[in-house]
């Protein structure tokens, strides 16, 4: 049963490198985590353990399990408009306040192969579930994240 509320919790980066060794880490591949963020990572040469983490990451990511992040449909009045102030917003310093995200979140309909995102009849076995599925985000909340980001701005100048 699915249900909505606040989730939280921590993620990590998986990987098994030729069914012998699991590679479990909180590494980004960019330079603010080569050079700013404390992060780690754990080799475990156990090919059971492997083959365990292997078949954890298949399930979590069969199509019935992921969602699928695509464009969302164009709208009929002023798409290229849309479109043009949600890439100019993107490249503000600070921060995006651009509302109408390009793309959101997918979950495949029972009975559906896999599609790609752009196919023709990807809506016909897709259902899109919001940008962030299955977490509700209160008013006070958005609030928190606004200020947040405004005053982030002003940090220089207080």
């Amino acid at each position: 049963m699915k249900t909505l509320g606040l989730r939280m919790g921590l993620h990590a980066k998986s990987m098994v490198i030729d069914g012998e060794v699991a590679v479990i880490g909180s590494h980004n591949f960019d330079p603010r985590s080569d050079h700013l963020n404390t992060e780690a990572v754990l080799l475990i040469h156990d090919a059971t353990f492997a083959r365990d983490l292997r078949e954890t990451l298949l399930f979590d990511m069969a199509p019935q399990n992921a969602w699928s992040i695509a464009p969302r449909p164009r709208p009929p009045v002023l798409s290229g408009l849309n479109y043009s102030l949600g890439k100019l917003s993107e490249k503000l310093p600070l921060f995006d306040i651009w509302p109408w995200r390009y793309a959101t979140s997918y979950e495949i309909n029972p009975g559906c192969e896999p599609r790609p995102p752009l196919a023709a009849d990807f809506a016909e076995c897709y259902t899109p579930v919001g940008d962030f599925p299955e977490v509700a985000i209160p008013f006070k909340g958005i609030n928190t994240r606004i200020l947040t980001a405004f005053g982030a701005g002003l940090a220089p100048i207080l």
